[in-house]
């Protein structure tokens, strides 16, 4: 039975009638609705639900995104899944599967849940209409026990498109998509049908790379690397780095990233177990997040429930994540409070920094986030699914930029690299060296993306053009100007590279 308090006032007892409140906490009951409306194998999940009772007390939500979606232990569940019939925008179905890890497959699926099939409607999904939607019917365990992973084996399509991509289909699905995770312990096949063009899997990023030299080449586990037309396999080991990358042997923009991980289960910071809700696609997924069942403690506060007509306790982080007024309030303090740290100093949001752009996370940002890459020198802000790079207005055409080294170059071959900040067209390459031993000259070729398109000599004292030079680059090109001296092991100084173009 639920035990209830009296209130007494000014030391009269008061009537049960008058106020009781409820103290035992009763599990969550509540039916969750998931869609993904938009084509395309890498779409959102949108959820829908009705505000529930006290402690938990979410707020109503219709199609909206979130990072993480709450369970609770011992909390009663139903997840319709409207992404199960084709309706809006959708080309595909979007399955949608409760998985102790996160990727493609069916391996590891929490063994709680059962699956169905019903005709349901929701107001706020697919018009109204009557949807045959896959159904996860579950209890949470009061004691959640994770099972023994099972590793997975993974099989992904390869063709290509042109010289430009590799286009992925089955579990994975576009062109040079970031794939993973994939688990150490785990198998990962390859399927790949693209002729002239070997697929290979390196530590190098990309900006290593020479055509046909395979820079830096991981090996180890991997079975009939550089093919073209047959099968890869990895078997991915524990001395495989957190990050590899796929490569074509032939065209340095055919490529992408790889994610490693343990296999194991996933504890939040507060120490909470994560699953996940999965599509049959990787790179479509939803952290769910299973927390316990709420109970009184000192950070709790009395709410009444107009469900019940009782009050009830409510943890005070829930009571601001599912009150709008009191956290619009929040939002509209802090919007004019200076942030200080207790030595008084003040304090302003952190930008995450990156090695490379190849680096920066494609998964579990928010609208907003900011990050900066070395490599590129660049600020990038997170929109929607992508990374934009942010950056000045593009200056006018007919501008140059230039790529110098001062003073005496005391090896034969230096390399300067320069990344296009946005579209634009290579008009001219101007190469000018100060001094030189006699009878020595430079070599400059001009690579972009690793690949030579303009090669001039320079000798001592002089200024050479190449107006042979006539490049389309896209945003995030780069290229590399590499300088060779002929007849001396000192190249020179002073050496000045200037690329002109236009928009």
């Amino acid at each position: 039975m639920p035990r209830y308090n009296e209130i007494a006032y000014d030391g009269v007892q008061s009537s049960p009638d008058i106020l009781k409140f409820e103290t035992d906490v009763n599990p969550e009951q509540l039916e969750l609705n998931v869609d993904s409306n938009t084509a395309g194998g890498h779409g959102i999940w949108k959820w829908t639900w009705e505000q529930s009772s006290l402690p938990f007390a979410r707020r109503t939500v219709q199609n909206e995104q979130f990072l993480t979606v709450p369970i609770y232990k011992e909390g009663i569940y139903e997840i319709n899944n409207f992404a199960n019939e084709i309706h809006d925008e959708m080309t595909q179905t979007h399955s949608f599967k409760l998985k102790w890890v996160e990727g493609a497959g069916d391996d590891n699926l929490v063994d709680w849940v059962t699956y169905s099939y019903a005709n349901h409607s929701n107001p706020a999904i697919n018009g109204g209409n009557t949807t045959n939607v896959a159904r996860l019917a579950f209890t949470v365990p009061s004691t959640v026990t994770p099972p023994t992973l099972v590793a997975p084996e993974i099989t992904y399509v390869v063709t290509n498109n042109a010289a430009g991509a590799y286009s992925f289909s089955a579990n994975a699905q576009g062109e040079n998509q970031t794939l993973g995770p994939l688990y150490r312990g785990g198998t990962y096949i390859f399927k790949v049908n693209a002729s002239g063009h070997p697929f290979y899997i390196t530590e190098d990023n990309g900006t290593g790379f020479v055509s046909g030299e395979y820079v830096g080449e991981f090996t180890s586990n991997v079975s009939n690397s550089r093919t073209a037309v047959g099968t890869v396999v990895f078997n991915v080991g524990a001395d495989a780095p957190d990050t590899l990358y796929y490569q074509c042997g032939n065209h340095g923009n055919m490529r992408g990233a790889i994610r490693i991980q343990d296999l194991e289960v996933e504890v939040n910071g507060q120490n909470n177990y994560v699953i996940y809700g999965q599509h049959s696609q990787e790179r479509h997924t939803q952290k769910i997040e299973i927390r316990p069942l709420p109970e009184l403690a000192s950070q709790m506060c009395l709410v009444y429930d107009a469900v019940s007509g009782k009050w009830g306790a409510q943890d005070l982080s829930t009571y601001v994540e599912n009150t709008p007024s009191f956290e619009d309030k929040i939002k509209e303090v802090a919007g004019t409070a200076t942030l200080v740290a207790p030595d008084g100093t003040s304090l302003v949001a952190s930008v995450e920094i990156y090695s490379t752009e190849s680096y920066l996370p494609q998964l579990n940002n928010t609208d907003g986030d900011i990050a900066f890459a070395q490599d590129t020198e660049s600020l990038y802000i997170w929109k929607t699914n992508q990374w934009l790079k942010a950056g000045a207005i593009p200056p006018s055409s007919n501008a140059s930029v230039q790529l110098s080294q001062a003073g005496t170059l005391t090896i034969t071959t230096g390399t300067a690299k320069w990344y296009a900040p946005f579209n634009l067209s290579v008009s001219n390459v101007v190469a000018r060296v100060g001094t030189a031993p006699q009878g020595s000259a430079l070599v400059v070729d001009l690579k972009r993306n690793g690949i030579s398109n303009s090669v001039i000599t320079v000798s001592s004292n002089t200024s050479v053009a190449s107006n042979a030079t006539s490049l389309t680059v896209s945003e995030g090109d780069y290229f590399t100007v590499d300088v060779t001296a002929i007849g001396s092991t000192t190249a020179g100084s002073d050496l000045n590279v200037t690329i002109k173009y236009s928009e």
